[in-house]
């Protein structure tokens, strides 16, 4: 199994969600190719799991790439066979995390309030999938919980924008996860990497920022 460093070794993540198989791939690609570290395909994606193999493939493996919005443990061992380095819930699902503990593959699990969270930890989760995050008063509401939970591994995504990254990762946050703010659904549907390539550099520039400091 791959270390959290290893699956976000940027510590930002493209989540891509599109009901056009092809279009999301391109824009994956173009993300990529911008500086994102890690992608997430939902499986809301038509073929998703092809797309996996396609993005894992074309970098070599040397990109992680995930699987989103898993609600059924049997997509597990699906997911790492099709060479996913991690599988990402929206909620708490603790035969997914035993699933991924069997095909030894990372598990981010979906989790908001603070029960959720402990459960979520307690049913084996690596990474603490806060989401919506946005929702919940963004960086103000992990400021919240880190006393409390100091030390949760947390993932934030939904409604994060790129100029909330700086903010993020100097929570401490694991890593932080781009929808829309990477993948405009306008831009995705067009086709236009350039668009996407370039809101990933911003993102990318954003972390490293965050390192250098």
């Amino acid at each position: 199994m791959l270390t959290r460093e290893q699956v976000f070794p940027n510590r930002v993540a493209g989540v891509i969600d599109s009901d056009d198989p092809e279009a999301a791939f391109r824009a994956c690609v173009a993300a990529l190719e911008g500086g994102i570290g890690t992608i997430e395909v939902s499986m809301r994606v038509p073929s998703c799991l092809d797309i996996v193999r396609g993005l894992v493939a074309s970098t070599g493996g040397t990109l992680p790439v995930g699987v989103g919005t898993v609600s059924e443990k049997d997509v597990v061992p699906q997911a790492r066979l099709a060479g996913a380095a991690f599988v990402a819930t929206t909620i708490v699902l603790p035969e997914v995390a035993a699933a991924c503990r069997e095909q030894d593959i990372l598990c981010v699990m979906g989790a908001l309030t603070p029960s959720e969270i402990e459960l979520a930890r307690r049913s084996g989760a690596d990474v603490v999938h806060l989401f919506p995050v946005q929702a919940m008063g963004g960086p103000d509401y992990v400021r919240w919980l880190q006393g409390p939970m100091a030390g949760t591994p947390f993932w934030v995504s939904g409604g994060v924008e790129i100029d909330q990254i700086e903010e993020y990762l100097s929570l401490g946050v694991v890593a932080v996860g781009l929808t829309t703010a990477l993948f405009p659904p306008d831009a995705v549907r067009r086709g236009d990497g350039a668009v996407i390539a370039a809101l990933a550099r911003r993102a990318a520039a954003a972390a490293g920022a965050v390192w250098a400091s």
